[in-house]
This record gives C-alpha cells, sequence and structure tokens, in this order.
C-alpha cells in the first residue's frame, strides 16, 4: 500500500511513522473526515483488546471498520502529537501526568476483569526480556563478550526470583507492558492510550515503571516521586492494600527489568530493523539503569552498566 491508494473506500494521505513497530500505519480520509488505516498481521487480537478495553471506559481509540481476513482496520485519528512529541510546561506535565497515572488505574484494575488474553508477566517472559537485553544491548551493541557476563547473569537470576517474589501481592492485573510517551496521546482533554496489543497479566508496577522512568521524557526525581505517592494513595482508593515500602521495592525492580528490556529494544531495532532513531535514547536508558541499580545488592550487573561509555 502506499500514499494515494484508495482502500475500500479510504484515500490513504499519509504514512505515520510508529517508531518501533512492524504494523504500517496511514492518515486516510473518508466523507471529509480524517482516520487511521493500520495493517496488521496480529490484527485478531487487537481488536479483541479493543472492543474489551472500549467496553470497559478504557481510553483507547475508536475502530470504526476491520477486516480480519485482510488485516485491516480503520481507527480514530488521535492526531500527530503523543505526549513525548508535546513540550510540557513543568506545570502542565504534573498535570497531565496525574491524569495519565488516572487512566493507567483505569486500565490495570477496571480493565482486568474478563480480559481475553492468558499470557502472564511470569518467569518465562522476565529471562525473555533479560536475553533479548544480553543479547542485543550488551553483546552486540556494546560487544561485551559472553565469558565476561558470567557474573551478570547470577544477578540477573536474582533479580527475576526477586521481583517475582515481591510482587505477588499486585501481580494478577492488566499489563500493557510499553506505557509510555510515544504511547500516549492527549485529544479533547483526555489521555488516549494506544499500543496495547501485548498486554499480559501481571505486577501492577511494570507499567508504572515504564511511564515514570521513559528513557524519552526527562522526568525529574522529585517529579517521579511526587508521582508514585499520587499512585499509590489512588490505588489504595481502589481497594488495593500495600505498604508503600513494598510498593517501592516492587516498583525499583520493575524498573530495573523495564530498563533492561528498553536498551534491548533500541539496541535491536537500530542495529537490527535499521531504526537509527532509536540511538538517542540510549545514553538516557543507561543512565536510569546505572542509577537504578547504584543501591542494589546486584553488584556485577552494576558495574557492567557502569562500565559503558556511550
Amino acid at each position: 500500500m502506499k500514499v494515494g491508494d484508495i482502500v475500500h473506500g479510504y484515500e490513504l494521505l499519509q504514512k505515520i511513522d510508529r517508531g518501533g513497530s512492524d504494523r504500517e500505519f496511514f492518515r486516510c480520509t473518508k466523507d471529509n473526515t480524517l482516520f487511521v488505516m493500520v495493517f496488521d498481521s496480529e490484527i485478531k487480537r487487537y481488536i479483541c483488546l479493543q472492543q474489551h478495553l472500549a467496553a470497559k471506559r478504557i481510553a483507547v481509540p475508536e475502530v470504526f471498520w476491520y477486516d480480519l481476513k485482510e488485516r485491516i482496520m480503520v481507527q480514530e485519528d488521535l492526531g500527530s502529537h503523543s505526549l513525548y512529541e508535546t513540550k510540557w510546561q513543568n506545570h502542565d506535565l504534573h498535570k497531565v501526568y496525574k491524569q495519565v497515572i488516572d487512566e493507567l488505574i483505569r486500565l490495570q484494575i477496571d480493565g482486568r476483569p474478563g480480559v481475553p488474553i492468558e499470557y502472564r508477566y511470569d518467569a518465562d517472559h522476565i529471562r525473555w526480556e533479560q536475553e533479548y537485553f544480553r543479547d542485543h544491548f550488551l553483546r552486540q551493541f556494546c560487544g561485551i563478550p559472553t565469558e565476561h557476563l558470567k557474573d551478570t547473569e547470577v544477578d540477573l537470576q536474582n533479580l527475576g526470583c526477586r521481583l517475582l517474589q515481591a510482587a505477588q501481592p499486585i501481580d494478577d492485573h492488566l499489563m500493557h507492558r510499553d506505557f509510555q510517551s510515544q504511547n500516549l496521546f492527549y485529544k479533547e482533554n483526555r489521555i488516549r492510550i494506544i499500543d496495547f496489543q501485548s498486554a499480559r497479566i501481571g505486577p501492577l508496577t511494570y507499567d508504572l515503571a515504564a511511564l515514570l522512568r521513559d528513557p524519552y521524557v526527562n522526568i525529574k526525581g522529585e517529579t517521579e516521586d511526587e508521582l508514585f505517592e499520587y499512585y499509590h494513595t489512588n490505588i489504595q482508593k481502589r481497594g488495593i492494600t500495600i505498604d508503600r515500602a513494598d510498593l517501592r521495592e516492587v516498583y525499583q525492580l520493575s524498573a530495573l527489568q523495564r530498563g533492561m528490556q528498553a536498551l534491548g529494544a533500541f539496541a535491536n531495532l537500530s542495529l537490527n530493523k535499521n531504526k537509527k532513531g532509536f540511538l538517542q535514547f540510549i545514553p538516557r536508558g543507561i543512565h536510569l539503569l546505572k542509577q537504578g541499580l547504584k543501591e542494589t545488592c546486584y553488584k556485577a550487573l552494576h558495574a557492567t552498566i557502569s562500565s559503558i561509555n556511550i
């Protein structure tokens, strides 16, 4: 498909670059109204989740038409500016990110009952994320030989085990799994959530860490702390009883795991999929991971990350 084609009565106007996605997106028009047409090899999974979340009044784009056989759908056009592309003033950032957290809590709690997925964020998936980080970032991007990573492997295993153990009180909620600024839009004074098709059941804190330690946006430490407190207060209002210190521990562990996954993705996309734009986010990703490891018992992993100079 290309710009200028007419597909089921919709004229394709502009191809939209959606970062790391393998799907194709086109802004299109029909009857003088703008839409977004998506070509998606896993469209059935997306549609099932979209219908579920829309029925729960979660802020996802409206889907107007789809064809499962052709793997095409037409959905609401949310505009061109994600939270990443919008330059917020500090006051506005606090206000908007609290709205984001409100929507995140609705997604995690209200979206959980009856969700049409079985995948869980379990030991196998944690290990997959860690191997993804090791293979693409540490080995391929940084050029660290396998024999130099043996002590790091022990730390990774221990981190994964501790994360699963500490997260048990809050591990049965809906996870977006990529809840960061490029997947969040602001339309008609409401946050809108995209790219939720990889959702799993798992701990609350992974998405919160993806949001507040986002390599795409420089959220300062005091702002992160304030928004963490806001999140804790509001999940308590929804009946989730977890001590602040316990939630903080799971959050810190989730942030380490998420940070590694993000660095693996940036390396893979830039080196293997010719998406060089992701290189610019690696230095901040390293900084966030290094800071997160500083006060932990994962000394070998911290030493490895600290030795990387990008």
